[in-house]
């Protein structure tokens, strides 16, 4: 893989030059927007990998692909953006993982308290490994997320220069 090594010392004098502080932000904020949204699709391509079919699996509740849920929210007053797994919350069982599931009892005899009280020995219901795949995105996109702020400043300010 080629290191690329950028020097900002233009782009951040270029910075420093302007005057309009909501140009600035709204450059800045561009910027963040762009690199988030490399991290998005970097972990959606890493969550459809890691799980397969069942990315594309399509909720009964949202009518939506599982993979949809990495979500993207912006907040413009604190310039910053946020990628999130929890459009599904599904999605931090998978990449979390579960500990061991039992059931209780086969059988309900009675209630006591609104609590069943339950006959029978239970059964192991199943376990999800964690596969970790948004931190692997994460860490495997910080480059391209580097990259692409980057390149949203660098186009920002040949526009301001034309």
């Amino acid at each position: 893989m080629n290191d690329v090594k950028i020097d900002s010392a233009e782009v951040d004098q270029l910075l420093d030059s302007l005057s309009d502080t909501d140009l600035l932000n709204k450059i800045l904020f561009e910027a963040v927007k762009a690199g988030a949204r490399v991290l998005r699709e970097s972990t959606k391509r890493s969550f459809r990998s890691e799980m397969g079919s069942v990315a594309d699996h399509v909720s009964r509740w949202t009518n939506k692909p599982f993979s949809d849920g990495v979500t993207m929210s912006t907040d413009k007053a604190y310039n910053e953006t946020k990628v999130s797994i929890m459009g599904d919350h599904r999605m931090k069982w998978f990449e979390k993982g579960t500990q061991d599931r039992y059931t209780n009892g086969r059988k309900i005899v009675g209630y006591q308290r609104n609590r069943a009280i339950r006959e029978g020995k239970g059964h192991w219901t199943g376990r999800i490994k964690e596969n970790k795949f948004f931190r692997k995105a994460r860490s495997s996109s910080e480059p391209a997320i580097d990259d692409a702020i980057t390149q949203s400043i660098n186009n920002a300010l040949e526009k301001l220069n034309k």
